[in-house]
């Protein structure tokens, strides 16, 4: 029955899929949440005892990626509501940017130097606009990553752009200094609509952009385009997207206007005052696009995302997908990464050993052999095993101005640490990996379980699925297909809860 469904359908489907579950019980509620810890000494003593023996390969926890976020911008769009601030005079979250560049650099050495971090593959400079910032911070960064461990030769180096003509004008400094890709806003290509959604740039400075961009970065060049926008039709989006693609046949980025709570836009529909699509014409909206761009030779490596060949895919966002380590640096920041806490034997790298796990969980630990059919299922791993803490998520103050005070005091901005668990790092995987057209893959996941394979958990609980042709489960991994891809949130609860219901 699934043979020949459309994006139209896939709210139907989504009520079929319901239904469904209705002959498939799974596990009411979700994902157990690790403690939030408030970062001070006696808190990282206890984290150090917290830290369990669970392993992880050296080709996992020796590279990774660097997320530097610029906090400020020059005004604030009506449907945004990330960690930015509009800069003032003399308002307490207003800091010096060679101030703020000098603790940045402070937050990254000392992250680099707590981490077992010794390769960056990409660095990542967004968050605000950080194209109004000097290129010296970038500069700065890329020089202490170098002197603290590794960059990669061909490694990455992204700056987002808002595509005004100030911004435009220092690419060429940006590119001396080291960045070789570009993302940049546009968002929209008509006027109506950048003024609605509060853009500082015309429409001709857009393609202005994107054509200097292309001359300096060629091949590496991505736009951002917001589709669902009040009025917008189906029409309108395809004309928008071939102007786009004449100027640029690298990458772009396709996202769904998403109301916030606590933006302008949202309160603006909640009064009437603005209209959105509905839900069947959103679908329409994505159908046409995604129709457009595949016949324009771009493929959808990921629901949003969609690449004119291998090579113009972000490398660093799918190290985001792939569950890889980060470091994030900046007022709001995120980070994923394996604390240094931990203890080096036999080229396996072993966190502090909890006594709550079992010797049979440190044998099993300790085994880096993966074959496809390695797991024995008459051994089990006892359930405190996926209990043990082998990641930490970490997230920095979020004004400027408290951020500022982290850093001076302890070398770096990090208000909240969350221990993370063997379950958390391949759930937090699966619901990233499974929107993109790789999926979960049986060598990925294996860093984290090579205990167990994907087929051995997913396969049998998922004939259901596989045989409507919304999921794909071989040896080789695990995927959603074109079909599945599309209702991929109604698909991703059930999946997450068989595997709640294995380990917990």
């Amino acid at each position: 029955m699934f043979d020949y469904l459309s994006v139209r359908s896939t709210f139907s489907l989504m009520k079929v899929l319901h239904s469904i579950w209705k002959w498939h019980p799974i596990k009411v509620g979700s994902i157990s949440i690790t403690h939030v810890h408030t970062l001070s000494n006696e808190d990282l003593k206890k984290a150090e005892q917290r830290l369990s023996h669970a392993t992880l390969p050296k080709s996992y926890i020796n590279n990774g990626s660097v997320y530097v976020h610029w906090p400020y911008c020059r005004q604030r769009c009506s449907y945004c509501n990330f960690v930015k601030f509009i800069p003032h005079p003399n308002s307490y979250w207003t800091v010096q940017d060679n101030t703020l560049e000098h603790f940045m650099v402070k937050e990254l050495e000392h992250s680099l130097q707590h981490s077992y971090i010794t390769n960056v593959k990409s660095v990542y400079f967004g968050g605000g606009t950080p194209s109004l910032a000097r290129p010296q911070m970038i500069e700065k960064v890329l020089e202490t990553i170098q002197a603290v461990c590794s960059l990669e030769g061909n490694a990455e180096i992204t700056l987002e752009v808002n595509p005004t003509s100030f911004e435009t004008n220092k690419l060429k400094d940006f590119k001396s200094v080291g960045v070789n890709r570009v993302s940049i806003g546009v968002q929209a290509l008509d006027e109506t609509s950048l003024r609605l959604l509060n853009r500082d740039h015309s429409v001709p400075e857009a393609l202005h952009c994107i054509n200097i961009a292309k001359q300096l970065f060629p091949g590496r060049v991505s736009v951002d385009l917001i589709f669902g926008r009040p009025n917008q039709t189906t029409g309108s989006l395809v004309k928008e997207l071939e102007t786009i693609l004449s100027f640029c046949d690298n990458h772009i980025s396709l996202y769904q206007l998403t109301l916030e709570r606590g933006t302008k836009l949202f309160n603006q529909h909640l009064s009437g005052e603005v209209k959105v699509p509905s839900a069947d014409q959103m679908a329409d909206l994505y159908e046409v696009a995604v129709s457009l761009l595949g016949d324009s030779g771009f493929k959808r490596y990921e629901v949003s995302n969609f690449a004119h060949g291998c090579s113009a895919e972000s490398v660093h966002n799918k190290s985001y997908w792939r569950g890889l380590q980060y470091i994030g640096i900046g007022p709001g920041a995120h980070s994923r990464v394996v604390p240094k806490n931990t203890i080096e034997k036999n080229n396996v790298v072993y966190n502090v050993y909890s006594s709550k796990c079992s010797e049979q969980d440190k044998m099993w630990s300790g085994s880096r052999i993966y074959e496809e059919n390695s797991f024995n299922p008459t051994i089990q791993l006892s359930k405190n095993f996926f209990s043990c803490t082998i990641r930490e998520a970490r997230v920095n103050a979020a004004d400027p101005a408290n951020w500022l005070r982290e850093v001076q005091i302890k070398g770096s901005g990090v208000r909240k640490v969350t221990a993370q668990t063997v379950l958390d790092i391949v759930s937090e995987y699966m619901a990233s990996g499974l929107r993109t057209s790789e999926g979960i893959t049986a060598e990925k996941w294996s860093m984290f379980l090579p205990q167990i394979s994907l087929f051995d958990i997913f396969h049998e609980r998922t004939l259901w699925l596989q045989e409507s042709k919304l999921l794909c489960v071989s040896k080789q991994g695990l995927k959603a297909t074109s079909i599945g891809l599309n209702v991929l949130d109604s698909i991703l609860p059930y999946l997450l809860n068989i595997l709640e219901e294995k380990f917990i």
